[in-house]
């Protein structure tokens, strides 16, 4: 992420910067040198009020026009790129609006959409009693049939029996045709007319074992882990946009220093040039002997370093930004910039609690431990179901049968005849299903109570783990915590140090040496500000994660924040 990268680099700014801002002097005559007020100065930068004594201070110059090369003088980038100068117009969004934006990315509606999946599950295992009717239809070619009177003689002198004989007839009608035989079947094709046969079979459940009951309590414990996805899911974004926010602005603010130092840099350098008689208006006249020809290779060094360090906050700065707009995606307006311009420690809703507070806390609301509890119940209701497979299910079947032939003569109905052709039933049973698998069923039982132990071992260690994680994200933010008071006590010291030696230098009763001593503290003491501060909100963004919910309020117009870039000096009496 790129707070972990902003936070590196502006730990060796300081000796650099004002080692070079104030090399220009140390070699001139120590006569004292007159008092910078604040307001007349060209840059809020007021830490080089040390210019030689024996020289021509250099009027200002004509900005050059802005180079791809020049990190502090970039062009202003187009509205969809993320690096140099934010254009004119766009719009600024707040911290929160971009989480409102983020919170609508693609992973929290593909959250939405499986647990749209879990539900429609758990409404097939609720409405799995209703039964499902299966039904066949068939439609081919019939049989033509006749069917004859006959009277049987009885034995001794009994009266005739009338018998009703039903048989495939020929292409006449008389002659009998065998169907059951290729050639008969196919002889009486012109006759046979259409059969169509319907069929529709289904099972009212009575009693399924608990089959039916532990169906649904796996599919609610599936819904509920889909729910808790979603809300992991939302956090993390909640948490990656708070990270790329806050790198954003420590990169701005880092930003905001090397351009003053550059500053700084660039009236030293012109002095020297003025000293050295390099100026493009050069003045033989207005030359310093006494200056040091090394340096200006120093100050050109410098220039380098600041360059080099200010590509690497720029780059920063347009990995932080671009992270936010894939967050934010389609919803937000294309190319926003954020609303903050200041980086400000966020404040605890209620003061920082004890630790166990926050443990008993994350244990009740992280999704994650949530979710770790949520598979041991559906691992148990899989181990009933599991156990269910070695009983039978009852239940009521019910067969409807129809079968309709048009060449076939509907008057069979006499006595000892059963009617193949043209037929209605419907048939009802007591039917139990009972799949004697035993060995495949205990099987599938030993893997269900392996499976169900296993989220048992896992809920335990997250439990553990998840508390780890709470006490590292609480121990980070105790230390920035201190680290915030710590830094913004110790740069208002050297702030007052670095007035002290300018206020010296006013009244010729300075020490250079000491002055760029004090300069490079209060450099590297207002980066730490800065560290700290990032490492204060990214900590407290990570607590919010741990536990589960938001731990954060607004920032208050009394939050820390970092010192102003300029240090403003007292003129002389």
């Amino acid at each position: 992420m790129p707070q972990a990268r902003a936070a590196g680099f502006v730990r060796t700014l300081g000796s650099v910067v004002f080692a070079v801002a104030v090399a220009s002097p140390v070699a001139a005559a120590p006569a004292p040198a007159p008092a910078a007020s604040a307001p007349a100065a060209p840059a809020p930068a007021a830490s080089a009020p040390v210019s030689s004594t024996t020289s021509k201070p250099t009027g200002p110059k004509s900005q050059p026009p802005p180079s791809p090369d020049q990190p502090f003088n970039l062009p202003v980038a187009a509205r969809t790129d993320a690096y140099g100068p934010r254009p004119p117009g766009v719009p600024e969004l707040t911290r929160d609006q971009i989480v409102q934006y983020g919170l609508q990315n693609p992973l929290v509606k593909a959250a939405d959409a499986q647990i749209e999946q879990m539900e429609a599950t758990l409404l097939r295992a609720k409405f799995s009693w209703v039964p499902v009717i299966k039904t066949t239809t068939a439609l081919a070619p019939g049989v033509y049939t006749r069917c004859q009177d006959i009277q049987l003689q009885t034995a001794g002198n009994g009266d005739a029996i009338d018998f009703q004989y039903c048989s495939p007839a020929g292409q006449d009608g008389t002659n009998i045709v065998d169907v059951d035989t290729i050639g008969g079947y196919f002889r009486q094709l012109k006759e046979a007319g259409i059969a169509v046969r319907f069929g529709a079979d289904f099972i009212i459940p009575v009693f399924t074992s608990g089959k039916i009951k532990s169906g649904k309590e796996m599919a609610a414990a599936g819904v509920a882990l889909a729910r808790l996805n979603k809300e992991r899911t939302r956090q993390e974004t909640v948490l990656r946009v708070y990270q790329a926010h806050t790198a954003l602005l420590l990169a701005r603010e880092s930003l905001a220093i090397l351009d003053e130092a550059w500053k700084v840099v660039q009236e030293a350098k012109g002095q020297i040039l003025v000293d050295l008689g390099e100026s493009e208006d050069a003045d033989p006249d207005e030359s310093n002997p006494d200056r040091d020809p090394a340096d200006l290779p120093r100050v050109e060094l410098g220039e380098l370093t600041l360059m080099e360090r200010a590509l690497e906050a720029r780059k920063i700065e347009a990995i932080a930004l671009a992270t936010l707009w894939t967050i934010a995606g389609e919803a937000a307006p294309v190319g926003f910039d954020i609303a903050e311009r200041a980086l400000v420690t966020d404040t605890i809703e209620g003061g920082l609690r004890e630790l166990p507070h926050y443990r008993e806390l994350g244990a009740q609301q992280r999704p994650e431990a949530k979710m770790a509890a949520g598979l041991v119940e559906l691992r148990k209701a899989g181990e009933k179901f599991a156990r269910s497979q070695f009983l039978p299910d009852f239940g009521i079947a019910v067969s409807v049968q129809i079968s309709y032939m048009s060449q076939a003569d509907r008057d069979m109905k006499a006595l000892y005849y059963f009617d193949r052709f043209n037929y209605n039933r419907v048939i009802f049973a007591f039917a139990m299903n009972w799949n004697l698998d035993f060995h495949n069923s205990y099987f599938g039982l030993k893997k269900a109570r392996a499976e169900r132990r296993e989220a048992e071992h896992q809920r335990e260690a997250a439990r553990y783990l998840l508390g780890l994680e709470v006490e590292k994200a609480y121990r980070d933010l105790q230390h920035a915590d201190r680290s915030v008071k710590l830094t913004e006590q110790a740069t208002r010291k050297a702030k007052q140090l670095v007035v002290d030696q300018q206020v010296k230098q006013t009244v010729g009763g300075g020490n250079f040496a000491e002055l760029e001593k004090a300069l490079t503290r209060w450099a590297e003491w207002r980066f730490k500000q800065f560290e700290a501060i990032h490492a204060h909100n990214v900590a407290l963004a990570a607590l919010s994660r741990a536990v589960g919910t938001s731990l954060g309020a607004s920032p208050s117009p009394t939050a820390a924040s970092a010192p102003p870039n300029n240090i403003s000096v007292p003129s002389s009496p």
